[in-house]
């Protein structure tokens, strides 16, 4: 069963260090990342987080980002097995519902995947 969960979504410089940097300052206000995505485009890094405490996160970087806002996403954890993810994209596809980005997360036993969807309530009771 999927759900919904806020997240952060980042745009810094993208610069040698930026993510210990950030990881940094998110470790020493005591912030768990749950999750994250980044990626380079341009000049520009961008990144996606799931923390336990997204106030506290967004604090933590303020001052060391461009920009910082909460967004919403679906998260569903799968077993770490061959078909997982398709299993997910099919409910949503049969949903008829849009998926815009997807990420994911393997260690161990289980993957988290995140989903933004173009109806996340909805995608998050179909999967």
């Amino acid at each position: 069963m999927g759900k919904t969960v806020s997240l952060l979504r980042i745009d810094v410089e993208d610069k040698v260090g930026k993510l210990s940097e950030l990881t940094d300052a998110l470790k020493q206000a005591g912030v768990d990342i749950k999750g994250v995505c980044a990626w380079v485009e341009g000049t520009a890094a961008k990144m996606l987080l799931v923390t336990d405490d997204n106030a506290k996160a967004a604090q933590a970087l303020s001052g060391k980002v461009a920009t910082c806002h909460t967004a919403e996403a679906v998260a569903v954890t799968v077993p770490n097995q061959i078909g997982a993810l398709n299993a997910v994209a099919a409910k949503v596809a049969e949903a008829g519902i849009g998926i815009n980005f997807c990420c994911a997360t393997a260690g161990g036993g289980e993957v988290m995947v995140l989903l933004d969807t173009v109806d996340n309530a909805r995608a998050a009771q179909v999967i």
